[in-house]
């Protein structure tokens, strides 16, 4: 599935240059994917000092902070697309740097944030498989029992390989 996601983020990329080739000509296309890059890198690095006095206020007790989050995790969606190479991408990444575009898309965010929190609690399933959580910590997980040796200053490189012992769980060298 992700091949397919990445074989239609191609064909749309693509698609968009031709057209804006062919609308506007090769060397204005040039000029604007430079210019939606350079205008991006100016963005993220505005609106992620924004977003970062935004989350110290928020950690002061001025702001909501579940405002100054979604913005976050916007701004950086919004920068991870401005850092993909593409016409389309950057303009969407270019939106997402306005805080207009994340005023508005904020409550989207704050809902589906919302629904995931209520699914996993209503499953009980709060944290990710193998860590705290109904099954224990650590299920999931092999525990290896053993002894930490300290280096003794041997120059001589060691084997460190070992053979485990499936019934104890011990190093058996």
């Amino acid at each position: 599935m992700p091949l397919l996601y990445f074989f239609l983020y191609l064909v749309v990329e693509i698609s968009a240059l031709v057209w804006l080739g062919s609308a506007i000509g090769i060397l204005w296309t040039v000029f604007v994917v430079i210019a939606l890059s350079a205008l991006g890198m100016v963005a993220i690095r505005s609106q992620g000092r924004r977003v970062l006095s935004e989350l110290r206020s928020a950690n002061a007790g001025r702001r909501s902070p579940g405002g100054a989050v979604a913005d976050g995790a916007l701004v950086a969606l919004g920068s991870v697309l401005l850092t993909i190479p593409g016409l389309v991408s950057s303009v969407l990444g270019l939106l997402l740097m306005i805080p207009l575009t994340r005023a508005l898309l904020r409550p989207v965010i704050a809902r589906s944030a919302a629904r995931r929190v209520e699914t996993a609690v209503a499953s009980g399933r709060t944290f990710p498989s193998g860590g705290f959580g109904p099954q224990g910590f650590g299920a999931g997980h092999v525990v290896i029992d053993g002894d930490v040796m300290p280096d003794r200053g041997n120059s001589a490189p060691r084997d460190t390989r070992g053979v485990i012992d499936g019934t104890t769980g011990r190093d058996e060298r």
